[in-house]
C-alpha cells in the first residue's frame, strides 16, 4: 500500500464493511446470539492471521501488542454496544446512528492530537453525514431511547478506534497490531459468551456467513484500515468508510430483497460526493500548488 493507492483500497475495505452488516443479520436470523457471534468472527479471523502471518508474527513487537490489545478493548466496546442497541432500536435508525462518527472524527482529531480540521474536511463531514441521513432515516427519528444513546456511544468507539491507532502505533507491522486487536476481542466476547450462553444449532446460511465475515470484512479490512491510516490519517479513512451504508444498501437489495427508494438513493449520491470531495480535493491543491521559488 501506499499514499496513491490507499483511498482505493480503503474503497475496498468500505465495500466489504457494507457487505458484513447483512452477514451479521444472517447470522443471528440463522441462530446464533450477539456475543457468540462477534466470538466466533474474531476467533476465526485470529486463527486466520496466524496462519497467513505466521513469519511476521513470530518475533512481535512490544509496542504492537500494547497497541493491539488497547484497539482490541475498544474493539469489544463497539460490537456490544452495536450489538445490544439494535435489538432496541429500528435499523434505519441504527445505521444513521452508528454513522455520526464522520462527524465526530475530525474534531476527535483536534481533541487527541491537536490537528485542527481542514474547512474542506468539515464541509465533506457534513455533505456526507446529510446523506447517511437520507439514505438510512426513512422514517424519522421518533423516540429517544436506550438503544439510541448506546448506538451514539458506539459511534464514538468507532472514531477512538482509528485515533488510537494513529497515536499508539509506530512503524511496528499493522499486522501484528492486527492479530493482537482480534485475539483480544476474541478472549473478551467468549467470556461474555459464556454469561450470555451458546445457541443449541445454527443454519448453513449463518455459518457460511460466519466464515465470510472472519475472512474478509474483518482480516483483510481491519489490516488494510490499520495500513491506511498510516498513509491518511484518522480523519480522511473516515470519510472514505462512510460509503459503507451505500454498499450496504445494494448488498440489502440483492439478497435481503429490500427496496432502494428514490430518497436512498439521493442519500447515496450525498456520501459520493463528501467522500470524492475528501479524496480528491488535497490531490488537486497540491497539483495545482506553485513551488515558492517561482513565485
Amino acid at each position: 500500500m501506499n499514499q496513491k493507492n490507499a483511498p482505493w483500497l480503503l474503497l475496498l475495505t468500505s465495500a466489504m464493511w457494507g457487505s458484513s452488516f447483512v452477514a451479521s443479520k444472517i447470522c443471528m436470523n440463522g441462530g446464533m446470539r450477539q456475543f457468540e457471534t462477534v466470538f466466533f468472527r474474531f476467533g476465526l479471523a485470529t486463527l486466520l492471521t496466524f496462519v497467513l502471518f505466521y513469519r511476521q508474527l513470530r518475533r512481535p513487537h512490544r509496542r504492537a501488542v500494547r497497541t493491539g490489545i488497547i484497539v482490541g478493548l475498544i474493539t469489544v466496546c463497539s460490537y456490544t454496544l452495536e450489538m445490544f442497541g439494535i435489538t432496541m432500536t429500528q435499523a434505519s435508525k441504527a445505521s444513521f446512528l452508528t454513522a455520526t462518527n464522520i462527524v465526530m472524527m475530525p474534531f476527535l482529531y483536534f481533541l487527541f492530537c491537536h490537528v485542527k480540521p481542514r474547512l474542506g474536511s468539515v464541509g465533506a463531514a457534513v455533505l456526507a453525514f446529510t446523506g447517511v441521513g437520507f439514505l438510512s432515516l426513512t422514517d424519522g427519528f421518533g423516540s429517544f431511547a436506550l438503544g439510541d444513546a448506546l448506538l451514539l456511544s458506539d459511534a464514538l468507539t468507532y472514531g477512538l478506534n482509528s485515533i488510537a491507532v494513529a497515536m499508539l502505533a509506530g512503524e511496528e507491522s499493522r499486522v501484528e497490531i492486527s492479530f493482537y486487536q482480534f485475539l483480544t476481542t476474541t478472549a473478551v466476547m467468549g467470556v461474555l459468551s459464556l454469561f450470555q450462553g451458546f445457541s443449541a444449532g445454527y443454519t448453513a446460511p449463518a455459518v457460511a456467513a460466519l466464515v465470510y465475515q472472519a475472512g474478509l470484512p474483518t482480516v483483510a479490512c481491519y489490516i488494510l484500515k490499520n495500513m491506511a491510516i498510516r498513509y491518511m490519517g484518522p480523519v480522511r479513512c473516515t470519510m472514505i468508510l462512510s460509503t459503507e451504508s451505500i454498499f450496504c444498501a445494494i448488498v440489502s437489495r440483492v439478497l435481503l430483497h429490500e427496496v432502494l427508494t428514490p430518497r436512498m438513493l439521493l442519500g447515496a449520491a450525498l456520501i459520493l460526493t463528501g467522500v470524492l470531495m475528501e479524496v480528491l480535493l488535497p490531490v488537486l491543491r497540491q497539483r495545482h500548488a506553485v513551488p515558492a521559488h517561482q513565485g
